[in-house]
């Protein structure tokens, strides 16, 4: 090289590596460029081995990080990240709010559905909105408390109408029952808190129940059996003996009029009969049903055999087919003994 040419290398810009330098905010304990005056990345490495690898870059855990940073963050004390929401529960003026809010849209579906001419699919869609601010609880179906409790939902204000049979016992109100069973509650250890939470569950369970009978009775008022039967069996997971329900459900299924609904409407029709007082006016129609349905359900159920007969048959026809065969050839006999002999015919 002469040195012409060494004079323009001279004179190009030498590398400065304090330029290339990150911002001070980038620059985290645990990391560390080259020092300012240019010393390699081996000897910055050699020089943290001899600390005793104290500033090591570790890029497998960027939560490292965080862990010298956390400032910004705010932690609540009441905060817990374990909590299942499906355990979380709300707090007594949660519940009363939630009821509040649900019972006005309830009211605005019942306006809909009873204005002249009815406005069925608003009130389906206040209905709706009712349920979705209503929320769910568990229930022990197979509690006799909660059994006998739901049967006497079903009769209140109906006991009323029938004529008092004379008893030495002494009649209580509804509130002095109520009050009866407040005591009683209390005595079992049942704090105030506790009593008035139960209570609100159990009007919040009403609420939901009425909101699932109304929307089935909108439905079988627009023909829509299948939805109306969906909508009565949620009402019935809340109180099953709930004769509203049942009646609807066992109405929109003998509309159906398949084999599973009616037998299903056989079944409904049969329980409020034990359930339905004797002055019911219901009784007559279910009593009537009960006498029709029996011989619509033998009926279907010999057109299902005869369908699935019929598909067994042109499945056999398909393959016999492949030898110049058909299921006609073969012919069944029933014997005296009661067993089948086959005979077949060229």
């Amino acid at each position: 090289m002469t040195s012409a040419e060494e004079d323009q290398f001279e004179n190009l810009p030498k590398f400065d590596a304090s330029k290339f330098q990150p911002p001070a905010w980038a620059k985290p304990a645990n990391f560390q460029w080259g020092d300012r005056n240019g010393e390699s990345s081996k000897a910055t490495a050699s020089s943290a081995d001899k600390e005793g690898n104290q500033n090591i870059l570790d890029l497998g855990d960027d939560e490292s990080y965080d862990d010298n940073d956390d400032s910004g963050d705010e932690v609540f004390e009441d905060a817990h990240s374990t909590v299942d929401p499906e355990e979380a529960m709300f707090t007594i003026s949660e519940l009363k709010e939630l009821l509040s809010r649900a019972t006005k849209h309830k009211i605005t579906g019942n306006s809909h559905y009873t204005s002249k001419p009815p406005q069925y699919e608003q009130a389906i869609a206040s209905y709706k909105l009712a349920i979705d601010h209503l929320p769910t609880f568990p229930s022990d179906p197979t509690d006799p408390e909660h059994q006998e409790q739901d049967s006497k939902n079903d009769f209140k204000g109906k006991m009323k109408v029938e004529e008092p049979v004379p008893s030495g016992l002494q009649e209580v109100t509804e509130e002095e029952a109520v009050a009866i069973q407040k005591e009683e509650n209390t005595k079992k250890g049942k704090s105030p808190e506790e009593l008035e939470r139960e209570e609100v569950e159990d009007e919040i369970k009403e609420c939901t129940k009425a909101c699932w009978g109304n929307l089935a009775a909108c439905y079988i008022a627009i023909k829509d059996d299948g939805n109306a039967v969906k909508a009565c069996t949620e009402a019935l997971k809340i109180d099953p003996h709930y004769t509203k329900g049942l009646h609807r459900r066992a109405t929109a299924n003998e509309r159906l009029g398949t084999l599973t609904a009616l037998t299903s409407a056989q079944q409904d029709y049969t329980l409020l009969k034990t359930l339905l007082p004797a002055s019911s006016p219901l009784l007559p129609s279910i009593r009537r049903s009960l006498i029709v349905l029996p011989p619509k359900i033998k009926s279907e159920e010999k057109k299902q055999y005869d369908e699935m007969m019929g598909k067994l048959k042109d499945l056999g026809n398909s393959l016999l087919g492949n030898f110049g065969l058909s299921t006609d050839n073969f012919k069944f006999e029933q014997q005296p003994g009661g067993g089948y002999s086959m005979n077949f015919n060229r």
